[in-house]
């Protein structure tokens, strides 16, 4: 029997696991860049970035249409999950044929030609552990999920740690990636037939297969243009400027995108909130969605800030001086956080609210307009070309956003006012970090930055004790 506890016990643990995995990620991939050094650095994120592309076309939504069918039905779902297996394993080849044909056409003299054939056989493994955890998902199960995505982690750090004394071959380290992800296939496989005793049958039905991709189409519309909108910026650095221009860039990507577990704990807990009272109360939903918007933009702008006043410093001392041309790359991506933590909220929002073709078409909107930045900028500025796409995407992606959440619920102007106050604060305390790096060490100006912002806030009423209180329970408490 599914309750509230048991569904709140695995969000949560589900939630500390994936903060964990991506608190170890990103050390990992400090540690590496800065043993790799630009060049090597950068032929391992694209790589990987390369072949994430493509990815969804394994999938395709077929996993999230896994988890609602076996789900409702639960007699049912071994069904589901034959045909969906049946259907990803002729996906996976077709796949992985045209990522090898299209890597050795344009990567036919590449040093990265080899990596993208690793990284291609990784996304797939990949794909199909996704959909184990599907069908475990269904079920209402995550407690699985967690521990594999925190052992995937564990292998990848013990194991590349201790190739760094003997190799820098990108190539081992790759094939690192390729261990755990074998472990975590072979670890849900394992669940499946033991705790659920699924049969891996073949099944071919026509009519299934049409109704399957019915009900997929709007979720691989979205993960095709949240793929591309993610990744196209490292694949026109690469055929634009090389394995350097990527490595750099790679820093900025993975210091601003590594903070997204923020909005995605938050929005665990507003998503459910948002759907019960869209149905049942009006008033509350405007009020919820007005909380959400002034807390996220609490939390990012200060981090935002932040980052922009202390970069040379995080790059040279984290990364060493050899990253010194990430610096600006990254102030230019981290200043676009605010708009990118607002907008899981706005996203939440309008997938809740029945709502989701207008996501997949301000998705797809955006996707349009970052290939096409991309195309001008980095031509004509370089590394920071690609930072300043990504923002300005974001910035239009939250704009389209906003204005379809903002022809359901209508709030008032003055409810907004605690984010004035906020930035305000965040002004200040990015003017007091310039100020006191001369005379402190770097990284204490993160504590008194943090004390000074929260005394601004605190002294112009933007946040009260109440505040503090419901943003803690929803990063802790989702549901």
């Amino acid at each position: 029997m599914v309750n509230a506890q048991k569904i709140t016990a695995n969000t949560s643990f589900f939630m500390i696991a994936l903060i964990g995995q991506k608190i170890l990620s990103f050390i990992y991939f400090t540690i590496l860049a800065r043993s790799l050094g630009a060049e090597a650095t950068g032929q391992y994120f694209f790589a990987i970035s390369f072949a994430t592309m493509f990815a969804v076309l394994v999938d395709l939504g077929l996993s999230p249409v896994l988890i609602r069918q076996v789900a409702k039905d639960q007699e049912g779902g071994q069904r589901w999950f034959q045909q969906i297996l049946t259907l990803k394993l002729m996906l996976a080849l077709a796949t992985a044929i045209f990522l090898v044909l299209l890597n050795s056409f344009l990567f036919y003299s590449d040093q990265v030609r080899n990596l993208i054939y690793i990284t291609t056989l990784i996304t797939i493994i990949d794909s199909f552990t996704l959909l184990f955890y599907a069908y475990i998902r269904g079920k209402q199960s995550l407690k699985y999920e967690s521990w594999g995505t925190i052992i995937f982690q564990l292998i990848v750090m013990i194991l590349g740690l201790s190739m760094l004394s003997l190799t820098h071959s990108v190539a081992v380290f790759l094939t690192v990636l390729l261990a755990a992800s074998l472990f975590n296939f072979i670890f849900s496989l394992a669940i499946l037939k033991s705790k659920w005793q699924v049969k891996f049958q073949m099944l071919y039905d026509r009519a299934f297969i049409k109704n399957i991709s019915l009900l997929t189409l709007p979720f691989a519309l979205s993960a095709i243009f949240a793929k591309i909108y993610a990744y196209i910026d490292t694949f026109f650095l690469k055929m634009f400027m090389g394995d350097a221009a990527v490595g750099f860039y790679s820093i900025a990507y993975k210091l601003t995108f590594a903070l997204q577990f923020i909005p995605l704990a938050f929005v665990a807990a507003l998503y459910p909130a948002f759907s019960n009272y869209f149905k049942n109360d009006q008033q509350a939903l405007e009020k919820t969605f007005v909380k959400s918007f002034n807390y996220l933009a609490f939390i990012s702008v200060p981090l935002s800030l932040g980052i922009i006043a202390l970069a040379p410093n995080l790059v040279d001392k984290m990364y060493t001086s050899q990253f010194h041309f990430s610096i600006f790359p990254l102030q230019v991506l981290i200043a676009s956080i605010p708009f990118l933590f607002v907008n899981f909220s706005l996203s939440s929002f309008l997938n809740a609210t029945n709502r989701q073709k207008i996501n997949t078409r301000n998705l797809g909107l955006t996707m349009v307009l970052n290939i096409i930045l991309n195309l001008i900028l980095i031509r004509v500025l370089g590394i920071w070309g690609a930072s300043l796409s990504s923002s300005i995407s974001t910035l239009f992606l939250f704009s389209l956003n906003l204005y379809a959440v903002l022809s359901v619920v209508k709030p008032k102007a003055d409810e907004f006012a605690p984010v004035i106050k906020t930035v305000m604060s965040g002004l200040i305390m990015l003017f007091a970090i310039g100020f006191l790096q001369d005379y402190i060490v770097w990284y204490w100006t993160i504590l008194a930055g943090a004390v000074i912002y929260l005394g601004f806030m605190l002294l112009t009423r933007a946040i009260s004790k109440q505040d503090f209180v419901f943003i803690k329970n929803s990063l802790t408490k989702a549901q």
